[in-house]
């Protein structure tokens, strides 16, 4: 299976927003290398959610400085609301002449007309700028990021669940691997391994079987 055809199906599993935005990066950097992912949904009024950067000092950097640029016109953050308007993608494309640390590709993702999510792929100034190709290939990949950060207006089948779960007994302990047809690990969920190991040690199981991240 393909990077674009993994990410695809990785899109159509039903994860939550926030794991999808985690799972989705390693098939990012193999379908258009770059050097940093940024991704983050957005609210309806246009505000950073929840985000995931791969770089641990990203987020708190931009809660500190990012709407001091808002207003400034030679910012590339100046261009965040006409762009979260128009659903755009590749808006910081022709200042990538500038003085800046790294090279960007951005992309809103939208549903329904309405931007719901939005990535930034960064590459360092040593490699080379993004170009119409890079623009391509993330463009193809928008409706699928979209239906991976679409909230469903229920709350999603995951909230249901956890209700009747709750409902219907003690609560209990779940966890979440995807891995790849080559048992290669692209995301699993917080304590995992403790999860497993009950299984192993408490009901006597001494192999765990996952399912391969395809259809």
């Amino acid at each position: 299976m393909g990077a674009v055809e993994h990410l695809k199906t990785l899109c159509c599993l039903g994860l939550k927003p926030e794991s999808a935005m985690i799972a989705v990066t390693p098939l990012l950097h193999e379908i258009i290398p770059h050097g940093e992912t940024r991704i983050s949904l957005l609210g309806s009024d246009a505000s950073m959610g929840s985000g995931y950067s791969e770089h641990p000092g990203t987020a708190p950097l931009l809660r500190e400085r990012l709407w001091r640029f808002m207003d400034d016109p030679s910012s590339p953050w100046s261009l965040w609301t006409p762009a979260v308007r128009a659903v755009g993608i590749g808006w910081t494309l022709p200042w990538q002449g500038r003085k800046w640390l790294d090279w960007i590709l951005d992309a809103m993702i939208g549903d329904g007309g309405k931007s719901i999510g939005f990535v930034a792929l960064t590459r360092p100034r040593s490699a080379r700028p993004f170009a119409v190709d890079d623009v391509q290939r993330l463009d193809h990949l928008r409706p699928w990021l979209a239906h991976a950060f679409r909230r469903p207006a229920s709350g999603g089948a995951n909230q249901e669940d956890e209700t009747l779960i709750s409902t219907a007994g003690p609560t209990f302990l779940s966890g979440q691997l995807i891995v790849t047809p080559d048992a290669r690990p692209v995301h699993q969920t917080p304590g995992l391994e403790f999860l497993l190991g009950i299984l192993a040690g408490d009901l006597g199981i001494t192999r765990a079987t996952c399912l391969p991240a395809r259809a």
